[in-house]
């Protein structure tokens, strides 16, 4: 008993010193090299499971306190793999922590769809992760880059199914391609929850496999494919509801007075049959101080048939913003995949459904993509892709310049004499379904007769479908054999109700008109891919193959003359012989290419690609071009002796020429056919032209003639059979710099772009029969830079992170020769003169810079367009930061442009309209108090010619004043009506020109990662975000939205611009 007592008395004891010893508190302490034996500084080292640590010192020393045996120490930093290390007994831990290759090595998508190391790349690219534009969203897919690619600017449009205006270093014409393939067809096609990754391609070089079609570089799309979940199998909800409300961008008008003229307003009949009631200016009539006044729903007497007066107030306050609603954005998406040792497949539907700001209107896109890809054999695969997309709209807003826009309506012509509420019974009773009821009747038209009778229908179809074999007969030689369709038919009609007004449709007797277009094309493919090394250290990838394109496109148009009866809409109710047109263009392109890198010993990679295509449409032996580049990369960090700080250091250069092949790159609207059409749909124009413009064919023209009398005209351009295409040769030189294991990165690309001779109408004498002849004969040259600076300031595996992406670019672009014998370009532009030089009509000016008046006190404009300013900005700049902590995630984005003039239209047209809001305040406001009692108040800034007798201007060819030793000056006294005034400044270009700048919050996204462990097994990842977009915004003015301008001196008709505020939810099962 006493010897069991004994041991148990042993054990206890021993097993309490083990416990002492075990929990016994110390001290870890150590060095973390680099696989060369150099100490990495900034590593963290964390106790694992809590949150106590430390990081290394600039030589790779740490100390770590408060260690007990059973810890373990985890060592992590950015480019490096992930070490832990149990400490046991230990009290000094040495660690040596090897690159993650996968990190350094990345892989971009270039052109053709391969993929390369960015190591080898010696061309411009910038990639964004697909997961960083479904947040915050845009129902356009390609709205979502703005501002995160440098060289990239995007003017994002409020408009349903308006096109972005894009801009690659400051080309207009982009070529988008999907999985490897170029698509013909809009970019609301594509679904932003099917996107795996953007890539840019920023210039010829990086496009040059592209052909023609990828001269002025590229946007790549790359599609999710199968599961990344390790269980094989995923299903992936993602729902966002966003609404618009607030204007960022909107005018601000004036109530102080009503329409009229000079400040007399009567109504009788809308038509100008009484005191300025037709056609009326919105806030040049009488002051509203409640005097009686005949108005358009005032009573009429039933013996007189007088109307009679009533009230003059306003009673239509803030009638746009009270008319506008707010918008909705819903998207759903359901995604299916699947991943096995054989087989890849995915399924998404997705369905946007979107309400405008404008009453009536919204936009249905219903979106399924499938993909399949299956390994037959270690040898055999086949991948497949099929993307099924319907656009369902039956009334899309017009925004263009006149009686059909509701801006025009509303607020650049309107008075505020009349509630825009008493507008919604907007058929006169006793005559509805033929007679609107407004305020006028001469011109402008009921909003919501607009909105609701006027209608513009879109509905289309696109499919875009590819498959692909790849057989790898060795190692390193595999082929694939390609072939894709892309194909879509388009469908638009226009039904104008009786009493609708519009430019050249005097009559108000309705019209009917259908707009039908159809594409067909098809690419196939075979490439071969060869990738060995042929000696020691010398590696080559090599991939050459062979495309034939095949392009189909046809359209119709047609449209009444008026109709027979109202609300009738179709062609056999046409009051006068229907009026047709249609076109057909086909095309067929035999290609041969190839892309080459040669690496050595990973110190330097030379890559080159080429490209010869066969035009169908040019002349048999002008018809085939070849498109060159060559490029270089050399990673400096991997052979020199650099600072341990820096993580990579790479140079890259390029070359590449690309031709035009005398066709455009890609497809796009085109003018009106003549009179008689209508004025505009949307952002673009009703047309039977929209395949390739072949810029050497002379064809006849046939419009419209007056009185519907046929008629065909034949160019009046000269066929040039010598034409030859435009060609842009560019050069890159590039730096990718990356310090503190890659926390900061800095991407540095300065490019030169010699284009020419481009092809211009040279004019030629009459006598020929033709009034031009087209030649080459116009060199440009752009020289820009690009920078992209990547960041991570803080990070920390349990702690928080930091994030940054800097974006910066800019250009300019000069005039190098013009064609011999021609000393200027559209009359003002001269050799070394920027292109972006903006011309327009300006104030003559004194030597002082004052503006001369005429003796009448308003100024005196140029003869000629004078020089205003550069329309190009002088940068453009973007700023994303992404903040986490735990489940927790921030991240918004800020971008603008700086520098750059803008001729301001609205405000043109409001101040014309008498209803801008300037013309009540300060000197002005107070002079058009004075105005309404008949006196002559105002007085302009400048002077007035003082000779005495009188002295006139004279002007050289270019509008400069040539003698101005001849005129005297005084300053200007003369009073006159503001109305007056306002009619000759502010109808110039001078009058309204602003700074082109602005900054703006584009988005914000407050993410939270819901724990597992609230839903158990069943649903694996699920996070909710509160997200915003376009939340504040910075400008000189803020009645336009300077953001979807990014080409052009002068702005544009526009709906108000919103912010928009929502709700992301994802759930993966």
């Amino acid at each position: 008993m006493k010897k069991h007592l004994l041991l148990c008395m042993v054990v206890l004891l021993s097993s309490l010193l083990m416990s002492r010893a075990i929990y016994a508190q110390t001290i870890v302490s150590g060095k973390v090299s680099s696989a060369a034996g150099e100490g990495i500084p900034g590593v963290s080292v964390m106790l694992k499971g809590t949150k106590q640590g430390t990081n290394s010192d600039a030589n790779g020393n740490f100390r770590v306190s408060n260690v007990n045996a059973n810890s373990v120490l985890v060592f992590s930093a950015i480019g490096y793999l992930t070490e832990e290390r149990s400490v046991g007994n230990q009290t000094t831990i040495n660690v040596t922590l090897n690159e993650d290759t996968k990190a350094l090595n990345e892989v971009v998508v270039t052109a053709l769809g391969i993929k390369k190391d960015i190591r080898r790349i010696g061309v411009a690219i910038q990639s964004i992760d697909g997961a960083a534009t479904i947040k915050a969203r845009e129902p356009n897919a390609i709205n979502a880059l703005a501002g995160k690619v440098a060289g990239l600017t995007i003017g994002t449009q409020p408009e349903l199914l308006r096109k972005p205006n894009i801009s690659l270093r400051g080309n207009s014409e982009i070529l988008f391609v999907v999985d490897g393939v170029p698509i013909n067809s809009d970019t609301w096609n594509i679904s932003p929850d099917d996107i795996e990754t953007y890539s840019v391609l920023k210039g010829a070089s990086a496009s040059a496999l592209y052909g023609f079609r990828g001269k002025n570089g590229a946007i790549l799309i790359t599609t999710k494919r199968g599961s990344k979940d390790k269980r094989g199998y995923s299903v992936e909800l993602n729902s966002s509801t966003m609404i618009d409300n607030g204007f960022y961008a909107i005018p601000k008008v004036q109530d102080l007075y009503g329409p009229g003229d000079h400040g007399r307003y009567a109504f009788v009949d809308g038509k100008g049959g009484g005191l300025n009631d037709g056609d009326y200016d919105g806030g040049w009539g009488p002051k509203f101080e409640g005097q009686l006044i005949p108005q358009y729903d005032s009573p009429v007497d039933p013996k007189t048939g007088i109307r009679q007066g009533t009230p003059w107030v306003a009673r239509g306050k803030d009638n746009l913003e009270r008319f506008l609603q707010a918008g909705i954005l819903s998207t759903n998406n359901i995604a299916v995949s699947a991943t096995g040792e054989k087989y890849n497949l995915r399924f998404s539907a997705s369905q946007i459904s979107q309400r405008g700001i404008v009453p009536n209107t919204k936009l249905n896109i219903s979106n399924f993509n499938v993909s399949a890809d299956y390994k037959f054999s270690n040898r055999l695969s086949f991948t497949s892709n099929l993307q099924y997309n319907k656009q369902y709209t039956p009334n899309i807003p017009d925004v263009n310049y006149g009686p059909n826009s509701i801006i025009y309506n509303m607020t650049l012509w309107a008075g505020a004499d009349w509630n825009v509420d008493d507008m919604r019974n907007y058929w006169q009773p006793g005559k509805e379904g033929i007679q609107q009821i407004y305020a006028e009747y001469q011109r402008y038209n009921n909003p919501y007769f607009m909105s609701y009778e006027w209608l513009r229908g879109h509905y289309k179809t696109d499919i875009i479908g590819q498959a692909a074999l790849t057989y790898k007969f060795t190692d390193y030689l595999e082929a694939s054999f390609r072939s894709q369709v892309t194909t879509w038919n388009l469908f638009r009609n226009e039904k104008m109700p009786y009493s609708a007004g519009a430019y050249g449709r005097d009559e108000r007797r309705g019209d009917y008109r259908e707009d039908r277009r159809n594409l067909f094309e098809n690419n196939t493919d075979v490439l071969v891919k060869f990738d060995k090394d042929l000696f020691s250290g010398l590696n080559a990838k090599v991939w050459a193959g062979g495309n034939i394109r095949t392009f189909e496109y046809d359209s119709q148009y047609g449209s009444t003359d008026y109709l027979n009866v109202p609300g009738l809409y179709n062609f056999s109710n046409s009051a006068n012989p229907v009026r047709t047109a249609n076109f057909a263009s086909a095309m067929r392109v035999n290609s041969a290419y190839y892309s080459a890198d040669f690496t050595y010993k990973n110190f330097l990679t030379i890559g080159t690609t080429g490209r010869v295509d066969k035009l169908s449409t040019q002349p048999a032996g002008n018809n085939t071009f070849f498109y060159p580049s060559v490029s270089a990369s050399t990673v400096l960090s991997d052979y020199l002796s650099v600072p341990s700080a820096i993580s990579f250091l790479k140079l890259r250069a390029s070359y590449a020429n690309v031709k035009d092949g005398l066709t455009r790159s890609t497809i796009g609207t085109t003018p009106s056919l003549g009179d008689g059409n209508p004025i505009g749909y949307g952002d673009q124009y009703y047309s039977p032209y929209d395949g390739p413009a072949y810029s050497n064919s002379a064809v006849y023209s046939t419009p419209f003639a007056y009185n519907n009398q046929p008629a065909a005209y034949f160019t009046g351009t000269l066929n040039n059979p010598s034409l030859k295409p435009s060609s842009t040769s560019q050069t890159e030189l590039g730096l990718d710099f990356r310090v503190l294991q890659n926390r900061i990165g800095l991407d540095v690309t300065y490019f030169i772009s010699d284009e020419g001779p481009r092809i211009f109408s040279l004019p030629i004498s009459t006598t020929t029969g033709y009034s031009a002849a087209l030649v080459n004969g116009i060199k440009t040259q752009k020289r820009g830079w690009e920078i992209a600076l990547t960041g991570s300031p803080l990070k920390s595996a349990d702690g928080l992170n930091w994030d940054v992406l800097v974006n910066y670019s800019t250009y300019q672009e000069k005039l190098t020769e013009i064609y011999p014998g021609v000393e200027n370009l559209n009359t003002f532009f001269k050799v070394g003169d920027r292109l972006d030089k903006f011309y327009g009509s300006a104030f003559v000016r004194t030597p002082t810079g004052q503006i001369i008046n005429d003796a009448s006190g308003r100024p005196i404009t140029a003869p000629v367009a004078q020089f205003l300013g550069y329309i190009n900005p002088k940068f453009v700049f973007g700023i994303n930061n992404k903040f986490s902590y735990k489940n927790v995630n921030v991240s918004f984005q800020f971008d603008g442009r700086i520098g750059g003039v803008i001729s301001n239209y609205i405000q043109r047209q409001t101040y014309r309209g008498g209803r801008h809001i300037g013309i009540t305040q300060g000197a002005m406001g107070i002079a058009r108090e004075q105005d309404y009692l008949g006196v002559k108040a105002y007085v302009g800034e400048g002077v007035v010619l003082a000779n005495n007798p009188a002295v006139p201007i004279k002007y050289d060819a270019d509008g400069k004043v040539t003698n101005y030793a001849e005129l005297q000056y005084r300053a200007n006294d003369t009073k006159q009506f503001v109305q007056d005034y306002v009619s000759r400044y502010y109808n110039t270009d001078e009058g309204n020109l602003m700074s082109r700048s602005f900054g703006m919050l584009r988005e914000v996204v407050i993410g939270y990662n819901l724990p597992e462990k609230w839903f158990g097994k069943s649903i694996r990842n699920a996070s909710v975000s509160l997200v915003g977009r376009n939340l504040l915004y910075f400008a000189e003015k803020k009645d336009i939205d300077l953001n979807q301008y990014i080409t052009n001196g002068g702005s544009g008709l526009q709906t108000p611009s919103t912010r928009r505020y929502g709700i992301n939810l994802n759930f993966t099962f």
